[in-house]
């Protein structure tokens, strides 16, 4: 059995090989969910012993292990497989491996395609994987193998290679056994990081910090304290000015709180820093490395992903290339790197040029190139010292063969022929201006590239600080000799006679262009001299391999990025130590995991930043999560209490979207930073409130069902909401000229992968409008203007699954900068009993809550995900959003039709709706005339400016037999200033024609709350005066319906019909209530 290799932890005992372990385990064990039950123990909060603290890990990696192959082999035909082409027996359990190509490639919806790793474990079967759809009942034969390494393809490309060297331990059955004649290799998991982990619970090594972080109340703890007490502020006055003062109090607290802490000598100490969304983590960790890096401090900079690490690298390098001075033309002078360097799996890491600046890889490549004896530095610098101090006799040599050449007899030389027939012609050589040239530039060439790769990547330390001076000041020289000799018309000869001359005595000559360039080439002399002393003292002798370049790039470096996981080659590395560890999104990095990287040796302090409300690491057996395995140190730290600087201040999100998880997961902790609460601080591209910064649309009619191969949830209905949200936003975006940036987040790849395959590519490559559709896992720490969010989950008994985790739920609603719409069923959602229903009320409650229902058969078909929604095809339809939800009953006079319908601009028309949707819905401005001359104030006719323009409206009386509506909104027109003053003006007068029980019947309010309904019950008497002129009051009104609103935006003419024919209804009903009063 496998539970026999699982070891006992102590230190004494040699532990087994997991991939022994997994290679041992058969296919009834690999799917027995019970295997560990009994084995795997709750992970306590504190521990007795290191040995305790390992212990508890074994089994809960062994379950997570059994439980990532189990879900692997569940779906055998749909993981990536080959045919193999060849296999080789080598030396004891391995073997050659070659295969045709790879099949599924693209393995799950979201991740990158497969490509052979090492450490992949391999099912090697003679049954063709498609055709088995999983292995719990296989009865073919099969076999474990992994990949132990990948031999390049013939064209040099490793990333789809179909050759590698494997281990596995193999009967002599399968060369014999005619059932094996074909064979299949099927990717099932990587467990390289499983591996690692499994090995640094058996090491233990450098228990420096580890031993810290199990103790609560230590000797070296209280003397920690002391001496951090005393060193308090010592060595602040050093700081970056301009960085620090760009951070907020939380932030630079917590960056000298760190500082003060690695100073310590008396042990061992660990700092937490907890940055929640938007509140600048990664700018204050960057600007704690910075610090570090000028101090010279060897730190590891760890993380749990590629993405992470690379964030945060490319934070500190930007730093680095700011803090360095530019000259007279803008240019950035040489910045040295070679303190920085970060490795990993370039590919995974997505490493770009910038980045590469710093990729151990790359580095390698270059200082190979730098100490070759043949294109090296070495070669280079007394190359250009020959040219500048002996270019005359250099020049003679070169005529000398030349002459030489053309006089040597060649009957096939065709050039000796054409001489020959010209018997008058002579020979043409170079001149000495046209040779110096030729061979300064050449020689200045490779000279720069050595000089830049040395400036780059060696570090300081090693170069030494007056050597890059000398460096930086012999470029800047050569750049103004060359400007000289290639500007300026010089006289061949004359140029030859002053370089004639020994440079060390210069000789003065008549014309002082001469003598200019006679100094500046004694000054890069004396410079490329003293240089070629001082790095040859340096010792910097050229290396043979590849190997100890990279070794002597780990030992040059001060501050080393890299993956948690990945800090295990460290372990094989010779080099001074490291003595800090700092690793950012430690929320997000199992406890077991942080492991590996604080056993280092060396390491005495460490920082772990993050925040464990937002996603944690994936564990993907249930019994293990359960027990505690996917915790991280840092959640686990901040339980038991340790003190942690937060930071609590956040620049991200509009006021409006952080309230709810602000005083959901934070305890109102968190302020919103004077950028996000000014009032420019939105963007507004549909129609507000239902688009405005922050709603929950309920999506009643959805239905959720299972995804391909029965894994995770879709919900056409949303599909649909979200692909026509996007086509408005596009086409609001597009006129408007604004660059918008939307992300579509969805808890499952499932409907992720619809609405990729609904929008298809048309948002690629779109300058100012991009769309981004990912997984939450996809989105932590993304950040977009807009985010839309489609939680899926439609049936009646509030089943959620895994979306009612508060820390996914966190990290799904923190995103956005300026709007955050959620697509979602209410009911379902409130019936979870779980942190959406709180979300759900709290949307309710302030009135962020919008329904968005199936009333026709066609928005069924829409809901349905089967046909465009053609009312949502246009963002601003009547009944559908804006006026719904409305308590007023909104119409609109021909006037303002005509008005509305010769704006140019689709922003103001968006603007003038969204102004009358919050009308129609109660709300009221303090100031109740503001916008015109106060002149023109009036007592009926209300004025509202948008954009430089103003609508006017009224409320008046309702004549239709509908006892819910007794007072209306009337939207008289739009207009600019002067023309909207004469026309409140003529209404004015025209007003006086309104009896007084009328107008007392228009003043009444009725306040719900903060917002104004209808008042009013039965109605009076007359409401007009006798004799009143109607030249303004017989308007002809149309209804905020859906026809009438897609009127207003149509720019096709034939909608007067549509338009005109509902009116007639409405006219014979209000005949004869009103008289002439048409509507």
């Amino acid at each position: 059995m496998a539970k026999r290799h699982a070891g006992s932890g102590r230190k004494k005992d040699k532990p087994a090989d997991l991939t022994k372990i997994i290679f041992s385990w058969s296919l009834r064990e690999i799917f027995n969910t019970n295997l560990y039950r009994n084995e795997v123990k709750s992970i306590l909060e504190s521990f007795q012993s290191v040995e305790q603290y390992f212990a508890s890990y074994i089994f809960p990696l062994l379950e997570e292990t059994r439980a990532s192959l189990c879900s692997s082999m569940q779906n055998v035909s749909r993981l990536p497989f080959a045919k193999v082409t060849g296999f080789v027996e080598g030396e004891k359990n391995v073997y050659h491996v070659e295969v045709d190509y790879w099949r599924n490639r693209a393995t799950d919806n979201g991740k990158e395609p497969y490509k052979t790793l090492p450490g992949d474990v391999l099912l090697l079967t003679n049954a063709e994987p498609d055709t088995v759809p999983s292995f719990d009942r296989f009865k073919g034969r099969w076999a474990f193998a992994s990949v132990a390494g990948i031999v390049e393809d013939e064209d040099g490309d490793p990333q789809t290679s179909t050759r590698f060297i494997v281990k596995a331990f193999l009967d002599n059955e399968v060369f014999d056994d005619p059932a094996w004649e074909s064979i299949y290799a099927v990717f099932l998991i990587n467990a390289v990081t499983n591996i690692r982990i499994w090995n640094m619970l058996h090491r233990f090594g450098n228990l420096n910090v580890v031993r810290e972080i199990l103790c609560t109340d230590s000797a070296a703890e209280k003397d920690c304290n002391l001496c951090i007490t005393q060193s308090h502020g010592s060595g602040h006055g050093s700081l970056n000015k301009n960085l620090f003062g760009s951070l907020n109090e939380s932030q630079t607290k917590a960056v000298l709180a760190c500082l003060d802490t690695i100073k310590s000598e008396h042990g061992s100490a660990v700092e937490i820093i907890q940055g929640p969304p938007g509140t600048g983590k990664t700018k204050t960790v960057a600007a704690l490395l910075f610090t570090l890096l000028n101090r010279k401090h060897r730190t590891l900079v760890c993380a749990p992903t590629n993405v992470a690490i690379k964030e945060l690298a490319s934070r500190v390098l930007q730093l680095v290339k700011q803090s360095v001075c530019t000259n007279s033309h803008g240019e950035r002078l040489l910045y040295n790197l070679g303190d920085m360097l970060c490795f990993g799996n370039k590919e995974r890491m997505k490493v770009d040029s910038a980045m590469e600046e710093i990729f151990l890889d790359h580095r390698v490549d270059c200082v190979a190139q730098c100490f070759s004896v043949l294109t090296g530095w070495q070669h280079c610098l007394p190359s250009m010292i020959d040219t500048l101090n002996d270019c005359v006799r250099q020049y003679h040599i070169y005529l000398e063969n030349e002459r030489w050449i053309t006089s040597k007899p060649n009957g096939n030389d065709v050039a000796s022929k054409c001489r020959s027939s010209k018997k008058e012609s002579k020979p043409k050589f170079q001149s000495f201006l046209e040779f110096f040239k030729n061979r300064f530039r050449s020689s200045a060439e490779s000279l720069r590239r050595c000089f830049s790769i040395l400036c780059t990547h060696i570090s300081k330390s090693y170069l030494l600080e007056h050597n890059f001076q000398d460096i930086k000041s012999l470029l800047i020289l050569l750049d103004s000799f060359e400007v000289s000799i290639y500007r300026e018309k010089l006289d061949s000869r004359k140029l030859k006679e002053a370089f004639s001359s020994d440079p060390s005595s210069l000789k003065a000559h008549t014309d002082p262009l001469y003598t200019s360039l006679s100094i500046k080439r004694r000054e890069c002399l004396s410079l490329l001299q003293t240089l070629n002393k001082s790095l040859r003292r340096l010792n910097l002798a050229p290396f043979m391999s590849k190997h100890k370049i990279a070794e002597f790039c780990y030992q040059a470096a001060s501050l080393i990025f890299c993956t948690a996981c990945s800090s295990y080659k460290l372990y094989n590395v010779e080099m001074k130590p490291v003595s800090l560890l700092v690793i950012d999104e430690a929320a997000q990095l199992k406890e077991c995991e942080s492991i590996i990287p604080l056993q280092l040796h060396g390491v005495r302090h460490a920082i772990l930043v993050g925040d464990e409300c937002q996603l944690p690491a994936m564990v993907e057996s249930k019994l293990s999560s359960k027990a505690g395995f996917g915790r991280s140190l840092f959640e686990r730290l901040s339980t038991l209490g340790h003190p942690r600087h937060l930071l609590n201040i956040q620049y991200r999100m509009h006021p409006a979207i952080s309230h709810f998880p602000t005083s959901t997961f934070y305890n109102n902790q968190i302020w919103n930073g004077s950028n996000v609460t000014n009032k420019s601080y939105r963007k507004c591209h549909l129609p507000w409130p239902m688009f405005g910064p922050y709603s929950f649309i309920n999506i009643a009619d959805g239905r959720e069902e299972a995804g391909d191969g029965g894994r995770g949830f879709r919900n056409y209905a949303e599909v649909g909401v979200v692909s026509m949200i996007l086509s408005n936003l596009y086409r609001a975006c597009k006129s408007s000229g604004e660059d918008l940036s939307v992300g579509v987040i969805s808890p499952y790849r499932a409907q992720v992968a619809a609405i990729q395959n609904k929008i298809g590519k048309r948002y690629e490559n779109i300058r100012g409008f991009t769309v981004k559709v990912r997984s939450v896992d996809g989105f932590q720490g993304g950040e977009e203007d807009i985010i839309i969010v489609s939680t899926v989950r439609s049936n009646p008994c509030g089943l959620i699954g895994f979306v009612s985790d508060t820390r996914r739920t966190n990290v799904t609603i923190t995103r956005a900068r300026y709007s955050l719409w959620i697509l979602g069923n209410k009911r379902t959602l409130t019936r979870s009993k779980s942190i959406w229903e709180a979300l759900v009320h709290d949307a309710k409650a302030r009135g962020c809550f919008f329904k968005c229902s199936s009333s026709t058969d066609e928005v069924k078909c829409i809901l349905d995900g089967k046909k465009e929604d053609v009312r949502l095809n246009n963002p601003l339809n009547g009944n559908s959003f804006l006026f719904r939800n409305a308590r007023w009953r909104v119409f609109f006079a021909d006037n303002f039709v005509k008005s509305f319908r010769k704006l140019t601009s689709l922003r103001t028309q968006v603007s003038i709706m969204n102004l009358l949707s919050k009308l129609a819905g109660g709300w009221r401005p303090e100031k109740s005339d503001a916008g015109l001359n106060p002149k023109s104030c009036s007592h009926m006719v209300k004025q509202f400016e948008v954009e430089g323009l103003y609508v006017l409206c009224t409320v008046e009386i309702n004549t239709l037999k509908e006892p819910r509506y007794i007072q209306i909104l009337k939207i008289w027109d739009v207009l600019p200033l002067r023309d909207a003053t004469t026309m409140v003006e003529r209404l004015d007068s025209e007003f006086k024609a309104y009896a007084d029980n009328c107008i007392s019947r228009c003043d009444e309010k009725c306040l719900e709350g903060l917002d104004q309904v209808q008042a009013g019950s039965g109605f009076g008497a007359d409401l007009l005066n006798p004799g009143s002129s109607e030249s303004l009051l017989s308007m002809r009104f149309h209804p905020s319906s859906t026809d009438v609103v897609r009127h207003l935006f149509s720019e096709d003419d034939d909608s007067e019909a549509d338009l005109a024919s509902e009116v007639t209804k409405l006219n014979q009903e209000m005949s004869s209530q009103f008289g002439e009063l048409r509507i």
